[in-house]
Order: structure tokens, then sequence, then C-alpha cells
């Protein structure tokens, strides 16, 4: 029987720049828009709820996330405040 090793630890300055990298790729999806689709929203949240590490912000992007199945639409400018307001807050 052989054992399963663990994945190598990711550093807090991987992970940053991990999470970094995600939020500047949804942003480029938001660039010229008016409204997004919910669908939308929730990849970009799904990506980066994946680059987080567990923590108070994972919370509530999951919370977000859940919101998504209710709405159909989000202006692009109300997008872009919540992930100003999101990434702010310490993990």
């Amino acid at each position: 029987m052989t054992e399963a090793t663990d994945a190598p630890a990711t550093s807090e300055s991987e992970t940053n720049e991990r999470t970094e990298a995600v939020v500047a790729a949804f942003r480029r999806q938001l660039e010229g828009q008016g409204s997004v689709p919910a669908s939308v929203v929730q990849d970009g949240l799904l990506e980066l709820w994946g680059s987080l590490p567990a923590g108070d912000t994972r919370s509530v992007i999951e919370g977000w996330l859940t919101e998504t199945l209710e709405r159909n639409l989000y202006s692009a400018s109300e997008v872009g405040s919540r992930l100003d307001a999101v990434l702010a807050q310490p993990n």
C-alpha cells in the first residue's frame, strides 16, 4: 500500500500572486461591459475562491456565489466594487 503525499505547501506570496492574477483576469472580462450575466460572475468567483486560502475572504466569496443563483445580471461596476471590498478584507 502506498501513501498519498500532500501537495507542496504554497507560500503566502505565491497565493497572493495567484489571487491577483485571477482578479486581474476577472476584471479584464468586465472591461467595456455595462452588465454581466450571473454565470460569468459565478465563473470568476469560482476561480477566485480556488485561489484563496481558507478564511473569511473565502466565506464572503461563498456567500456571493450563493447570491448568483438568485440573480440574472450584475452591473460591471457593482462587481468591480464588490471585488475591491472583498479583497480589502484581511484573510
